[in-house]
């Protein structure tokens, strides 16, 4: 998100005259070129545009365990498990969307022991997938409408759930009270622990909601964020925003990134300007007592770019988006910076900025981008564009050494 900060200079007369940003010198994180998926019906394919009319509800996830990549596609209607090299290792499938596996052995069919094996289960909307250290996969999807259940004191459909599997055998799902409970609302994100507990994290119209749970799938705490008792920064006009909700590697708490804007006013016409001032907070929530115990600012990403007029330079202000925390507690955040490069920052829990490094992702080439932070500190992501989807990575965690 691009915020037009009101201070103007005019007086980069000749120094200003280019477009874009200054350069910040950062160092470029090397990105690795891991494998590509391409497009297609095959089980170490993807059918990017299969239910092109639908497109907006249909969820492209990506969860990374042990070096393995686990892409869950709602177009294709399946899961697939890639090595880091690219090779398919298991597929959990709707036989109704996609042919008969080819490469992989069909469990169904009871074709032996092949440690390379298919699952087919009948998904209706596949949605976010997350796997525990115990091989556990986890994997949303969605009722059928004769199952879906009304909420209407939230004014909102009751028909996500959660899918467990272990080996390719179903070993029930999750709900709002644990195994088999009522579903959930709208998933944003499904999320594993270092303890192998299972974080379902939702939004609703007036709230966000985290359902903490055990391996063995008991509900161990539930916690409700009301967008009308967020904590505010000092000064009047803020209104807020949450942007995403990430919980702890190792305990039992949430962290929720907050954005807060205040709209600009001309100060001799009083005629409203745009956004006059934005500010982040990354909140720690207690999850057991539901509630906040402080917070880290999230510095903004400023920088030089020329207005409307060729003589005109302004400061215009990117948003960071929070997009994972790794075992140590340390907060990886992305923004874009000028052309096909990102800004990758980490914060530590003081808010000191350990490190920032470019990134390069080609924006202009792509339908859509999926990023992750696995355990060990990895950034890595699926670059989506016509022709397929390109698993990468840039190795993050050998820079742990200076955190």
């Amino acid at each position: 998100m691009i915020f037009r900060v009101r201070v103007v200079c005019a007086a980069a007369l000749f120094a200003g005259l280019v477009w874009g940003c200054e350069s910040k010198g950062f160092e470029t994180l090397s990105r690795e070129e891991l494998f590509f998926i391409r497009i297609g019906k095959m089980e170490d394919e993807i059918d990017l545009f299969q239910f092109a009319e639908t497109a907006s509800s249909q969820k492209t996830s990506l969860f990374v365990r042990d070096g393995n990549f686990y892409v869950s596609s709602g177009s294709s209607g399946k899961v697939m498990e890639f090595t880091s090299h690219g090779d398919i290792l298991s597929m959990y499938y709707n036989p109704d969307k996609n042919p008969r596996p080819v490469m992989l052995q069909d469990a169904s069919a009871g074709e032996g022991a092949a440690n390379r094996k298919a699952y087919p289960y009948s998904f209706v909307q596949l949605g976010e997938v997350a796997v525990s250290a115990g091989r556990m996969v986890y994997i949303e999807d969605r009722l059928p409408d004769e199952r879906a259940v009304e909420d209407e004191e939230l004014g909102v459909k009751l028909n996500k759930i959660v899918l467990r599997f272990r080996n390719g055998e179903y070993q029930g799902y999750l709900g709002q009270e644990g195994m088999g409970g009522l579903p959930f609302p709208y998933i944003q994100s499904v999320h594993v622990t270092e303890a192998d507990e299972v974080v379902v994290v939702c939004r609703t119209l007036r709230d966000w909601r985290a359902f903490w749970f055990s391996a063995s799938g008991e509900r161990l705490d539930m916690i409700t964020i009301a967008l009308d008792g967020l904590p505010f920064p000092e000064g009047e006009g803020y209104f807020a925003n949450i942007e995403t909700i990430f919980p702890a590697r190792g305990e039992r708490v949430l962290f929720v990134k907050v954005d807060y804007y205040r709209e600009g006013r001309d100060g001799v016409t009083g005629v409203k300007s745009g956004i006059e001032d934005a500010v982040s907070r990354i909140y720690r929530l207690n999850a057991a007592s539901s509630s906040f115990e402080g917070f880290t600012d999230v510095p903004q990403n400023v920088r030089r770019e020329r207005g409307t007029d060729v003589f005109e330079m302004q400061n215009m202000r990117y948003s960071y988006e929070f997009i994972g925390v790794d075992t140590e507690g340390n907060f990886f955040l992305k923004s874009r910076e000028e052309g096909n490069v990102h800004q990758l920052l980490v914060l530590a829990k003081t808010g000191q900025a350990v490190w920032r490094r470019n990134l390069s992702v080609e924006d202009s080439q792509l339908l859509f981008s999926v990023f992750t932070v696995s355990q060990e500190g990895i950034l890595a992501g699926l670059l989506a564009s016509e022709t397929g989807a390109r698993a990468v990575w840039w190795r993050s965690d050998t820079l742990r050494g200076g955190l």
